[in-house]
């Protein structure tokens, strides 16, 4: 490891010790701590599988993680992680959105013309579409909504009437 990279792994957030256990326990215990942890927090994994580290690389790299590096040691290696969101909150709940009013955009064209007459090929196929992306749609807009009401308390105060 380089020196720069030495800097950075001085602010370890998180021990993992899976000395003694094979693949894939190491790198399940990763993946459960990174659930838990902040954006950039830095993880120490302990393992003593020494042919573990294409392992963490292909996690890391399939994950959008960053993969630090690696220190060896005599009877163990110490793999070091930086957990990076791949995709951001707001990113996400504007694209939940968008799906969610084109989804209703295409019901409104296309479901009068399904129920009141003999619709195209290409009507029929939008419909079904829409209605076949409804449910994952409702869910996000359901979670975008909970997460919202989450940072903005709605308060409600009763008064006695006199």
């Amino acid at each position: 490891m380089n020196a720069e990279t030495l800097q950075t792994v001085t602010d370890v957030a998180t021990l993992i010790d899976v000395k003694g256990a094979t693949l894939p326990v190491p790198i399940l215990q990763l993946k459960k701590a990174l659930n838990r942890a902040t954006d950039n927090d830095v993880f120490a994994i302990e393992v003593s599988d020494r042919g573990a580290e294409p392992n963490f690389r292909d996690f890391c790299k399939g994950t959008g993680n960053v993969f630090i590096g690696v220190e060896h040691f005599d009877d163990h290696d110490v793999y070091y992680v930086q957990k990076r969101t791949v995709e951001c909150r707001k990113c996400s709940n504007i694209r939940a959105v968008t799906m969610g009013i084109a989804v209703v955009g295409v019901l409104t064209y296309t479901g009068p013309q399904v129920v009141l007459s003999n619709p195209s090929g290409l009507v029929s196929v939008l419909f079904v579409g829409a209605l076949a992306a409804m449910p994952p749609v409702a869910i996000n807009l359901y979670k975008v909504a909970k997460h919202a009401l989450k940072r903005s308390p709605v308060t409600v105060r009763f008064e006695a009437a006199e």
